[in-house]
């Protein structure tokens, strides 16, 4: 697992995640809660993919979600990452969760310092919020930005835009937002004119990147936790979205893929070794269930936590399903290398890269 490491004596850095590039498509993938459509394609994305960016999970249990604001920031290598900043107790903000998060979002001299070596705020500094509204009914949250949108140079501003989708999706109950610019919806992008959606949700993707071989238009979208290593060394996941040929079980199709491993392995490590087999996946209520073989795994041996991990995040991204339950070699009392025990389904964590103030 990931090591902790101590930040200003004011954070507690426990794990981490994500980063992207790529320019825009639109928002008809699917995101966590809308896994119903299973041949849910993604349009054409242009040409360029990058690379990735850090490890340890709080489950549901651990924090209550309204103490806990998960942002994306770029990192060093341009990559958007997921950081969970779990707020003091004694400090309370009359800000929204939204409002709070777009506040870390945004460049600004003061909070620079309190961010992980090597992450910088994706909002340019001076970007003002109208209004924030939220529908509890439809899941959905809106932002108004004072004019005109906050802008950026056309290849940056697709990691704005999915920074501000992923970040406001992190939110309990929300899968969709609007966002709009002195009180019009936003249909374009400033800089690059890209057309985007009325209605956003996490099939934008995240640090999307394209299947050998595969034809866009005839195309899925999967998402994939891959481990990589921060400059100093500590250990984090990285959501990557590939787009690959539609198959009839997405889940299968995304560990089929978290098998293959990822393209980039200069920047990414694989979480499963490649001879790895799935023999069952069901989906039953609440919970989606794996049955996998692995030749090189002695029974009652502890199982790698960051394995254990990149199975939860990236099963119940595909499926939306909140909890994931994991048999190997027929073991179902499995224990990682945190002493962490799997002898029953496991909740997907709320918080990725746990800060603590």
């Amino acid at each position: 697992m990931m090591r902790k490491m101590s930040y200003r004596n004011k954070w507690l850095m426990r794990w981490g995640a994500l980063l992207l590039l790529l320019p825009l498509l639109s928002a008809c993938g699917r995101g966590p809660g809308t896994a119903k459509d299973e041949t849910a394609s993604i349009d054409p994305p242009p040409s360029s993919v990058e690379q990735t960016m850090l490890n340890d999970t709080v489950t549901a249990h651990d924090t209550k979600a309204t103490d806990v604001v998960t942002v994306y920031l770029l990192d060093r290598n341009g990559y958007l990452a997921p950081i969970s900043m779990r707020m003091d107790a004694e400090q309370s903000s009359p800000r929204s969760s939204a409002e709070e998060a777009i506040t870390w979002m945004t460049a600004n001299e003061q909070l620079a310092d309190q961010l992980p070596p090597g992450f910088t705020a994706v909002l340019p500094a001076g970007t003002k919020v109208s209004s924030v509204t939220e529908n509890k009914s439809e899941g959905s949250i809106s932002i108004d930005f004072a004019a005109p949108f906050p802008s950026s140079i056309a290849s940056q501003e697709r990691k704005v835009l999915e920074a501000l989708v992923w970040t406001l999706t992190e939110i309990p109950g929300i899968d969709k937002v609007k966002l709009s610019a002195a009180g019009k919806p936003l249909t374009s992008l400033t800089s690059s004119g890209l057309p985007i959606d009325q209605v956003l949700t996490r099939g934008v993707g995240i640090n999307l990147e394209t299947g050998q071989g595969v034809q866009v238009n005839r195309s899925m979208a999967v998402t994939l936790y891959f481990s990589a290593q921060s400059a100093e060394g500590e250990g984090y996941f990285v959501p990557v979205t590939r787009l690959i040929n539609r198959q009839a079980n997405p889940a299968k199709a995304a560990l089929e893929q978290l098998i293959l491993g990822p393209q980039k392995s200069k920047a990414l490590k694989p979480v499963l070794t490649s001879d790895m087999t799935i023999e069952k996946l069901t989906q039953m209520a609440d919970t989606v269930s794996v049955s996998l073989q692995d030749a090189g795994w002695m029974p009652q041996s502890p199982v790698p936590s960051e394995m254990m991990e990149a199975l939860v995040l990236t099963l119940s991204e595909a499926t939306g399903m909140p909890q994931v339950r994991v048999v190997m070699n027929g073991d179902d009392s499995l224990v990682d290398s945190d002493n962490r025990s799997y002898d029953h389904p496991v909740i997907r964590p709320t918080s990725i890269n746990a800060l603590v103030r």
